[in-house]
Order: structure tokens, then C-alpha cells, then sequence
């Protein structure tokens, strides 16, 4: 999963207003900020940061700090949950690990990207609808489905690399 992840977000801001579209991008992205920094530190663990445990942990960490810092609970479990919904929405289009040493699992969309798109670009609308209701404006149906085209445009971009170029490595 890749855009679909800006998704999450934007579906967990409109069933959540009151917790900022920063923080729920930074969560949503957690696993990957953490596997990018182990793979660039020449970490040959560095998918491990989307292990359930692992994953677990980050979603534990992200609860509590922001818990304590805005001493709402609920919009921390938000946060949390967002964390969480990265790792499941990867199972849907990776191969992930389970735990270290565990099986990887995953349904593989990233070598059927037409698939990979579509399950992303449902995401996309779908967070986009949710996000929709937060916005006050005039505009909120231009700017709202220009946001849409972009992150429907980006995923596109990255479906076709992925399909043209299948033998680069990520890292």
C-alpha cells in the first residue's frame, strides 16, 4: 500500500475531526519512516517494522504520547488505529512478516498493479469522502476532488514504476 495509507488518514480525520491531519499521516506512515530509516542504516531487518509485534508496539508508543500530550483518549486510539490499519492494508497488497522468524504473509497485490490500483483508489475515495465532511467552504467539492486527482494521479505513477520496473529494489 502505498497512497492508500494518505487514505487512512483521511478517513480517520473525518471520524475524528479534532486529531490534526499531520499526526495522522506521520501515523499512518509510522512502519515505513521506521523500515526506510533500518534499510538506509543497512539494517537487513528493517521489514520487521511491519511485523505485528513490532507494529504493535509503534501503536502502543503513538496512544500513549499523544494521550498524554492532548489528554484525549479516544482521538489517541485514532491514532493508534491508524498505525494499526497500515500493517493490514499492506497484508492486502504486500508480504509481509508476522513476527521475526514468522511466516510472511500477504495477498501481493504489487504484481497485479491494476488490482493495486483499485483497491488503493477505493481507499482514496473513500478517505476523501470522510475527509470531505470536516471542510467548510464554498470550494469544497473543487478543492476536494483536486486533492482525489492528485493522490489517484501519484498512485497511478507509482502502479505504472512498478509494473515497468519490477526488478528494482526499494532500499
Amino acid at each position: 500500500m502505498y497512497i492508500g495509507h494518505v487514505g487512512a488518514a483521511l478517513g480517520a480525520k473525518g471520524i475524528r475531526p479534532q486529531v490534526g491531519l499531520g499526526v495522522l499521516l506521520l501515523a499512518t506512515y509510522t512502519p515505513d519512516w521506521i523500515d526506510a530509516g533500518l534499510c538506509l542504516a543497512g539494517s537487513p531487518q528493517s521489514m520487521l517494522s511491519h511485523s505485528v509485534p513490532a507494529v504493535a508496539l509503534f501503536a502502543l508508543v503513538a496512544t500513549l504520547v499523544y494521550g498524554l500530550a492532548v489528554r484525549d483518549w479516544r482521538s489517541a486510539a485514532v491514532v493508534g488505529g491508524v498505525v494499526v490499519s497500515h500493517m493490514l492494508l499492506d497484508f492486502i497488497t504486500g508480504n509481509k512478516p508476522t513476527w521475526p522468524g514468522g511466516p510472511m504473509i500477504g495477498l501481493r497485490l504489487y504484481s497485479i498493479p491494476v488490482a493495486d490500483f483499485l483497491i488503493e483508489s477505493v481507499l482514496i475515495a473513500f478517505g476523501v469522502a470522510l475527509y470531505r465532511r470536516t471542510l467548510p467552504g464554498p470550494r469544497l467539492w473543487r478543492d476536494t476532488t483536486l486533492m482525489a486527482g492528485a493522490l489517484l494521479a501519484m498512485q497511478l505513477a507509482i502502479d505504472i514504476g512498478h509494473a515497468v520496473m519490477r526488478s528494482v529494489q526499494k532500499c
